[in-house]
């Protein structure tokens, strides 16, 4: 009987879960992320030790994982403060690398590994410099190798579903179809990307949403322009769309789970949906890049967030889940185990959440979606 197997078999707690989850609900789906064979890389230079670094460590972030509290042990060690740039989603921060911009790390999502490989931004990572590194989910893990290189160190995750204000908001059905109701026309924001169009595919019931055929992709098009008139707004900055939600000017908004947390935190009434045609699921992590001057510092920077106190502090302050399995759930906000479903065994199985996957034809993907933005 193999590691899967006996996971598979035992009964898993509240405490198991965020050890398991992925691997009992996820590893068939994280190990389709994309992995695609590829010639093996050219031997590495020789790297000069950490103190002969300069350790001015640029790293393109997510707004709000700049917060020292994600890196506490890096903080400690390298007084140098780390500067940040960043991102507003995985295609945005490509676009910007492939026009020259350079940095140390990136914190794409884990459906993306092959489109940094195949730009040449990114290296391996060498697991024995994280000391983390065996605390962390395996099938995470794993799922971020390619022709067995640790191109991707899995860390933090989470969903992607409606949130909407529960006193204003009557849903007919919890559903995606909320976000295209014409009862809350002008109160209703979507996310500015192209995975509109592979929610639609899942409201659609179209076999693989992540990997639809022109013609699929041509009616979810049209059906997003014919819907388009109901939002207030396309939102790119997460922070933007929760002082919008805050304020009262949007009811219903594709949100993460951070959104919650910070509507909760101004004492909104709302609901995180449990869509009936399954939530989206993303992993997401670091990548290193292949110009880093900073080697060693990547590491250790990769290596504190990767500790189980980052992942504590994650989860209590934005409800998002983390890979290190040592954390201790009683450690965690009982209103996030319970609003996120964290003590349920199956909350990352299909067909009730949808793992981000790779998108064979994503620039396609983008193209139609600009065509629904332009229309």
């Amino acid at each position: 009987m193999d590691y899967l197997d006996q996971m598979l078999q035992r009964e898993l707690g509240r405490r198991d879960l965020l050890r398991y989850a992925a691997v009992a609900g996820g590893a068939g789906v994280l190990a389709a992320c994309g992995n695609k064979p590829r010639t093996p890389p050219a031997a590495g230079p020789v790297r000069p030790p950490i103190g002969e670094e300069v350790g001015d460590l640029l790293v393109f972030e997510w707004a709000g994982y700049e917060l020292p509290s994600l890196y506490k042990s890096y903080k400690k060690e390298f007084p140098q403060k780390p500067e940040f740039a960043f991102l507003t989603s995985d295609d945005q921060a490509l676009g910007k690398v492939r026009a020259g911009f350079e940095m140390d790390l990136v914190h794409p999502c884990i459906g993306y590994i092959n489109d940094w490989i195949d730009i040449g931004a990114v290296q391996p990572f060498d697991p024995s410099l994280i000391s983390n590194m065996p605390d962390l989910n395996p099938a995470m893990v794993k799922a971020g190798q390619v022709d067995g290189k640790q191109y991707f160190i899995p860390l933090d995750w989470g969903f992607s579903s409606l949130l909407y204000r529960s006193d204003e908001v009557d849903p007919v059905a919890d559903s995606w179809e909320l976000m295209y109701d014409e009862r809350y026309a002008g109160k209703i924001s979507w996310w500015d990307n192209s995975y509109n169009l592979i929610i639609d595919g899942y409201i659609q019931g179209v076999p693989d949403p992540f990997n639809m055929t022109d013609d699929e992709l041509e009616v979810s098009k049209q059906r997003l322009i014919e819907r388009k008139p109901v939002v207030r707004n396309l939102w790119t900055n997460v922070y933007d769309m929760q002082a919008d939600f805050n304020a009262g000017n949007i009811w219903i908004a594709y949100a993460w789970p951070d959104a919650w947390v910070a509507a909760k935190g101004g004492g909104l009434d709302v609901t995180y949906m449990q869509p009936q045609e399954g939530r989206i699921s993303w992993v997401c992590g670091f990548t290193l890049s292949s110009e880093t001057a900073n080697y060693h510092h990547a590491h250790e920077f990769v290596d504190a967030w990767a500790s189980p106190e980052s992942g504590t502090w994650l989860l209590n302050n934005y409800a998002f889940g983390h890979s290190n399995t040592t954390i201790d759930l009683s450690q965690v906000s009982p209103d996030i185990v319970e609003g996120f479903r964290l003590d349920d065994p199956s909350v990352l199985e299909e067909p009730t959440t949808h793992i981000d996957r790779y998108i064979p034809r994503r620039q396609v993907y983008n193209q139609f979606w600009e065509e629904v933005k332009a229309a």
